[in-house]
């Protein structure tokens, strides 16, 4: 059995807000970090994938098609984004867990 990890970083924005709390508690609890403009982060995915190596063509996956899922699932989505405005699982924060 052989592990393979790939590495990609982007860049996305958000800030921290509780509508169930007042304008003063949000900006004492979450200080800067309540800004509606937004802050940035850095993020770095990781993908490990386990398997055999093929004999035909030496892979445990095709490199390339590794990359290509994780730019279609996860890059193009989130680099460069403000998560809370333009992606709608951080649209509402504080909302109950998906059962």
């Amino acid at each position: 059995m052989v592990y393979l990890t790939k590495k990609a970083t982007f860049s996305a924005s958000h800030f921290y807000h509780n509508p169930n709390l007042s304008a003063e508690e949000n900006k004492r609890i979450f200080g800067k970090s309540n800004n509606h403009n937004g802050h940035g982060h850095n993020f770095e995915l990781e993908v490990t994938v386990k398997g055999t190596v093929d004999s035909r063509t030496g892979f445990v996956i095709d490199l390339k098609e590794l990359k290509d899922l994780m730019n279609r699932e996860v890059i193009e989505v989130f680099d460069h984004r403000f998560l809370n405005k333009e992606i709608t699982d951080f649209s509402t924060p504080f909302r109950q867990p998906r059962t």
